[in-house]
């Protein structure tokens, strides 16, 4: 920006280019000369498509199948719960929300969504509120966060909501890091009631390397990497054009 006074439109590459825009610390000036657009909508398909699969890995007991495997144990045989008997609260309708909640829908599972209104989306039979999250994860198996990072979402799950969820509930985060009060997802994870968390985010990025996240048996870990396919750099420029 500095170098350039003559620039007028800043496209940025993420879903969530807020964090860019307020990380350059930019004065009134430009940020009233300069257009910033994003590539909201782009990332929907991988990411709709990881937070399925982390409903199906809760579902399916990856962790304790993991577990057994590496104890070179075979058995016992243990009931995994079907998709019709089961409900995903679905935190943040954008796009990457609704094509979520779609495909989980397609499943057959009961899906809710929990945003700031009331909006249609396919495949959600109900809407609820952001202040009813607590309310929602006590009765939901698992939740996928699909929100923006900003201040309005900063630890908005929270200690409280966490504690509240359903024993055994499954937490799948594909939007960002810190949304989630870190410190208390540790202490669900380990001591109940949450069952496995599956985190393309964490709250600083890269993960340190002391974060107890690494070695909890119920956490799966992506660094960040579940929104890119091999169609990104085209899907952005088609996009910006």
């Amino acid at each position: 920006v500095a170098a350039n006074p003559g620039l007028r439109w800043v496209h940025t590459i993420p879903a969530g280019g807020g964090q860019q825009v307020r990380a350059a610390r930019l004065d009134r000036a430009a940020l009233d000369r300069i257009l910033f657009t994003t590539s909201a909508g782009v990332h929907a398909v991988p990411l709709s498509e990881f937070a399925v699969f982390g409903v199906l890995a809760g579902a399916k007991l990856l962790p304790w199948l993991l577990e057994q495997q590496q104890a070179h144990r075979w058995g016992p045989r243990r009931v995994m719960p079907i998709a019709a008997d089961q409900t995903v609260a679905v935190v943040g309708l954008g796009a990457i929300g609704r094509l979520t909640s779609e495909k989980l829908a397609g499943l057959g599972y009961h899906v809710v969504g929990v945003h700031r209104r009331q909006v249609e989306v396919d495949g959600v039979a109900e809407i609820v509120g952001m202040d009813r999250l607590a309310e929602v994860a006590a009765r939901a198996d698992a939740m996928v966060l699909a929100l923006p990072g900003t201040e309005a979402t900063r630890e908005v799950i929270s200690r409280e909501v966490l504690q509240a969820a359903k024993p055994g509930m499954t937490l799948v985060n594909v939007g960002r890091g810190t949304t989630v009060d870190e410190p208390a997802l540790i202490d669900a994870l380990r001591d109940g009631p949450l069952g496995l968390a599956v985190l393309d985010v964490t709250a600083v990025e890269p993960l340190p390397a002391d974060s107890p996240l690494w070695d909890l048996r119920n956490v799966v870990i992506a660094p960040h990497t579940a929104a890119i396919s091999p169609h990104e750099p085209r899907l952005i420029a088609e996009l910006f054009a």
